[in-house]
């Protein structure tokens, strides 16, 4: 893969924007802004150590191949595989949690409430099940067939 492509990968899986704006009205409702602030500072803290730790990893294990590897040089095969189906699943329940803000609060929201006028009060959980089953399908369709038509 090429430099950028390796970072949009990155970018999409870290999803610093959509994951950040979609968290932000719960942590308000569940803490106010007092409570945002200072849990930011403490899981700004932990993952600044987290970083420092992954850092002096690499500089001890510099190879591609990142946490896995890694994991399997220090713990073990049973700690990288551990680690891979970690990733996997924090990677799925990302990908979730993004395309439900993007159903509730642009579709939902904004496109159907606001901007067509639409009445979203009798809207069930299974209009929310099809509206997810469309855009994962839509997702997984246009991230298989642009990997197979990208030039490298």
């Amino acid at each position: 893969m090429s430099g950028f492509s390796n970072f949009a990968i990155s970018f999409s899986i870290i999803c610093i924007l959509a994951g950040g704006i979609s968290a932000f009205p719960n942590a308000f409702n569940a803490t106010g802004s007092g409570g945002v602030f200072l849990i930011w500072l403490l899981g700004g803290g932990i993952a600044m150590t987290v970083a420092f730790g992954m850092g002096q990893i690499a500089s001890s294990y510099p190879t591609a191949g990142g946490l896995y590897h890694w994991s399997s040089h220090l713990g073990g095969k049973a700690w990288g595989w551990a680690t891979a189906w970690f990733n996997l699943v924090g990677l799925i329940c990302v990908v979730g949690s993004v395309d439900l803000l993007l159903y509730s609060v642009f579709f939902q929201g904004i496109l159907l409430s606001t901007v067509l006028k639409v009445d979203i009060s009798g809207m069930t959980l299974w209009h929310q099940f099809f509206a997810m089953v469309i855009i994962l399908t839509s997702q997984a369709l246009l991230n298989h067939t642009a990997s197979n038509s990208l030039q490298y």
